[in-house]
C-alpha cells in the first residue's frame, strides 16, 4: 500500500459506508428500469433522468446508492452488469 497516496494497487482506498454511483446503458429503457429492481433488490437507490444518445439508439440511467462494503459494491456491479439487454455498466 502506498502511504502517501492512500491507495493500494494505484486505486483509490474508499471509507466505508459510501455513496457509489452506476451508469447503465442498453438499447431500451424497460431493460435498464428492470435491470435495477433485479440487482438492487429493496436497496435503496436514487435514480437519475433517462438520457438517450443522438440516434435513439442507447439509452442510459444513472442509479447512485450507499455502498457498505467493496463486496457489495462489486455485486451491485455484477448484477447489473449480468442482465438481460444491459450493453455496459460503468
Amino acid at each position: 500500500m502506498d502511504h502517501d497516496s492512500g491507495t493500494a494497487e494505484g486505486r483509490p482506498q474508499l471509507d466505508y459506508p459510501c455513496e457509489w454511483g452506476y451508469r447503465v446503458i442498453a438499447g431500451q429503457e424497460s431493460h435498464i428500469r428492470l435491470a435495477i429492481r433485479q440487482a438492487f433488490g429493496e436497496h435503496p437507490v436514487r435514480v437519475g433522468e433517462l438520457r438517450r444518445s443522438s440516434g435513439g439508439r442507447w439509452c442510459s440511467i444513472s442509479v447512485d446508492t450507499t455502498v457498505e462494503s467493496d463486496e457489495q459494491r462489486h455485486g451491485f456491479f455484477a448484477r447489473l452488469k449480468q442482465s438481460a439487454g444491459i450493453r455496459l455498466v460503468l
